[in-house]
C-alpha cells in the first residue's frame, strides 16, 4: 500500500467541496504529564488557506503523557487508533478504534492488546489489523470482526525457528509495518546492542506469508537494512527504509546514514539499494521520505545542533530516476529551528511539514525554495503553552466517498518519529544538567 495521492477529484455527495478531518495529532505538555488530541480540518484537494485546527478533540478524560495516532482500514473504512503509552509492559491502557470523521470522544471499540506496549505500526488486510511495539518486540493480531480483539502474537525472532544470520545477542524493537503489493506483510525491527540508544546493529525487514483465514503469520525471509531505521514507506513494488546510522548526535550527522531501497519483487540482500547522502556529517542523517509519483520525491535530512535545540537540515525534492544521485536533489526548505518532532508527507494537492513543534503546510508540489502557505503554532493546536507535538498522524479518506479518484491505499504516521522525538528532548535535558 502506498500514500494517499491524486485527491483533486475527491467530492461529496452534493458535488461540493469535501471538508474533513485531514490530519489527526497529539500534543503534550512541557514535562509530558499531560496530552491533548486534534485535528486539522479541510478540503483535500483545496489550498492551505481552506485549513483550520480544531483542538483539544478529546479531552474528557484527560489524556496522558504519551499519547499517539495511527491510521489503517477496516475493510474501506478509515479508522484511527489512539493508543496512551505507559512505560509499562503489562499495565497497559485501552487503545481506542476512532472514526475519524466521528465523534472522537466515543470510540467505536476501546481494547488492550497483551502483545503490544508503546505501539509503533500498524497495517490490515480483510479482517486482521496487525500492530508491533517498541517494547515488546511482538506482532499483534487483531480480529476487527471480532471487537478488535487480540487473536495471536508473535515475538520476533524467538517465535520463530532460528533464523540463521541474526543477531541474537541484540535487543530487538517492533518500529514498522506495511502491506505489501504482494499480500505479504512486511516488518521493520531495529536493533539494539546493550541497552540505551547509543549502539546498533543493522535493522532488519522481515517479510511474513498472512494466513487470511486464521490470521496466522508464518516467516518467509529479511534482508537487512541501516543502522537504527525507523521508517517503512511503501510505493509501488519498493519499500523506502530511512536509517540514522546511529544515535541523535549533537552537532553532527552520521556518517552511515543512509536511505535503503528494497525491492520486494526481488526480496533478497542484492535487491537492496543502499543511497547516501554528500556530506552526512554535515548535511544531516536521512530522517523521512515522502513520494507523490516518479518526478515528485520529498526527503528530509538533518542533525541536531551541539546543544541538541534546534534541528539543522533541510527538505530535498528529487525523482525517483535521479534518487539514487543524491548530489543532484533540490533543496527547497532549508531548515534551522526548535523541536523534536519531524516528518513530511506530500498528497499532491499539499506539501505537509511537521517541522519540530509547529505544523508548515505548503500549496502543490514545489520543486524550488518555497516559504510556508500556513503555519500551525503549538497554541492553534493545544492549550499548553511551550509544549510540544508528540504524534501526527495523515487520514486517508473511506474507500466509498471517493468518486473518479484510482488510488493505492495506505497511511502515512509519523509514529517512529514519536522515539527520535523523545530521545532528543531526554538528551537535551540530560545536557543542560551537565552544564549547570
Amino acid at each position: 500500500m502506498k500514500d494517499l495521492k491524486s485527491l483533486e477529484n475527491l467530492t461529496n455527495l452534493e458535488g461540493g467541496k469535501n471538508m474533513e478531518n485531514l490530519f489527526a495529532y497529539t500534543a503534550v505538555n512541557t514535562n509530558y504529564s499531560e496530552g491533548t488530541a486534534g485535528a486539522i480540518y479541510g478540503e483535500r484537494a483545496g489550498t492551505a488557506a481552506t485549513l483550520t485546527a480544531v483542538k483539544n478533540k478529546i479531552f474528557d478524560p484527560k489524556l496522558n503523557g504519551d499519547p499517539a495516532f495511527f491510521n489503517f482500514f477496516d475493510r474501506f473504512n478509515s479508522r484511527l487508533v489512539l493508543r496512551q503509552y505507559t512505560y509499562s509492559t503489562t499495565n497497559l491502557l485501552p487503545n481506542r478504534i476512532i472514526d475519524p470523521q466521528g465523534n472522537w470522544t466515543a470510540p467505536l471499540y476501546n481494547e488492550t492488546w497483551t502483545g503490544i506496549a508503546n505501539l509503533h505500526g500498524v497495517a490490515s488486510k480483510g479482517k486482521w489489523l496487525f500492530g508491533t511495539g517498541y517494547d515488546l518486540s511482538k506482532i499483534s493480531v487483531i480480529d476487527m470482526d471480532n471487537g478488535y480483539k487480540q487473536k495471536h502474537e508473535y515475538a520476533f525472532p524467538d517465535d520463530f525457528s532460528r533464523i540463521q544470520g541474526l543477531h541474537y545477542d541484540g535487543t530487538y524493537h517492533g518500529e514498522a509495518l506495511t502491506l505489501g503489493p504482494d499480500g505479504y506483510l512486511y516488518a521493520l525491527f531495529y536493533i539494539n546492542i546493550g541497552s540505551g540508544y547509543q549502539n546498533y546493529y543493522e535493522s532488519v525487514v522481515v517479510q511474513f506469508t498472512i494466513d487470511e483465514s486464521t490470521g496466522e503469520l508464518d516467516f518467509n525471509d529479511y534482508v537487512k537494512v541501516g543502522k537504527n531505521s525507523f521508517t517503512l514507506d511503501l510505493y509501488g513494488n519498493k519499500l523506502y527504509v530511512c536509517s540514522l546510522g546511529g544515535m541523535q548526535n549533537q552537532g553532527t550527522g552520521n556518517a552511515d546514514t543512509n536511505l535503503c531501497i528494497v525491492d520486494t519483487n526481488n526480496f533478497v540482500q542484492s535487491g537492496v539499494t543502499t543511497v547516501q547522502i554528500p556530506n552526512p556529517t554535515q548535511n544531516g542523517d536521512i530522517r523521512d521520505i515522502s513520494i507523490i509519483d516518479p518526478n515528485h520525491v520529498y526527503i528530509f535530512a538533518g542533525h541536531y545542533d551541539a546543544n541538541y535545540v534546534n534541528m539543522i537540515g533541510a527538505v530535498y525534492h528529487t525523482t525517483l530516476a535521479n534518487i539514487t544521485n543524491s548530489a543532484s536533489w533540490t533543496n527547497i526548505i532549508p531548515v534551522n529551528s526548535k523541536g523534536y518532532l519531524w516528518g513530511i508527507h506530500a498528497d499532491g494537492s499539499k506539501l505537509w511539514f511537521v517541522k519540530g513543534t509547529p505544523i508548515e503546510v505548503y500549496n502543490g508540489s514545489p520543486t524550488t525554495t518555497v516559504s510556508p502557505d500556513k503555519t500551525f503554532g503549538i497554541l492553534e493546536m493545544s492549550d499548553f503553552d511551550k509544549g510540544n507535538l508528540n504524534s501526527a498522524c495523515f487520514i486517508a479518506p473511506s474507500l466509498p466517498r471517493m468518486f473518479g479518484v484510482g488510488l493505492s491505499v495506505s497511511s502515512k504516521s509519523l509514529a517512529s518519529q514519536i522515539r527520535l522525538a523523545k530521545e532528543a528532548h531526554e538528551l537535551a535535558e540530560k545536557l543542560k544538567k551537565e552544564k549547570k
